[in-house]
């Protein structure tokens, strides 16, 4: 089992927000700075409009494998494999940018 220690430590960590049977997900980065945290939460309250979202837990890479820890223990535990299936991909997309290089001081 995995331990908010593992996920402090976490390469990459998000904020999981869901609908109930996880078929639409947003994952918000932990690790945002102050001035950019609030126009990424002002973007995604925007995104929200409709879509029965709600705060369900937090996700992270530890140790290169995608973890997924709920505030509630879910009904099903097919919940549980599409949100680490979703963060994992989410994980590698933000990989992939990463790994680009930083034009703005150019």
């Amino acid at each position: 089992m995995y331990n908010m220690q593992q996920l402090a430590e976490a390469e990459q960590a998000a904020y999981v927000i869901s609908n109930a049977d996880g078929s639409d997900a947003e994952f918000v980065p932990l690790k945002l700075e102050t001035a950019t945290a609030e126009s990424v939460w002002q973007d995604l309250r925007a995104k929200w409009a409709g879509r029965n979202l709600k705060s369900v837990g937090v996700a992270g890479l530890v140790h290169g494998i995608p973890v997924v820890m709920l505030k509630e223990e879910p009904s099903d535990f097919l919940l549980v494999v599409l949100l680490t299936n979703a963060f994992a991909r989410y994980a590698a997309r933000c990989e992939r940018l990463f790994a680009l290089p930083d034009t703005r001081l150019n």
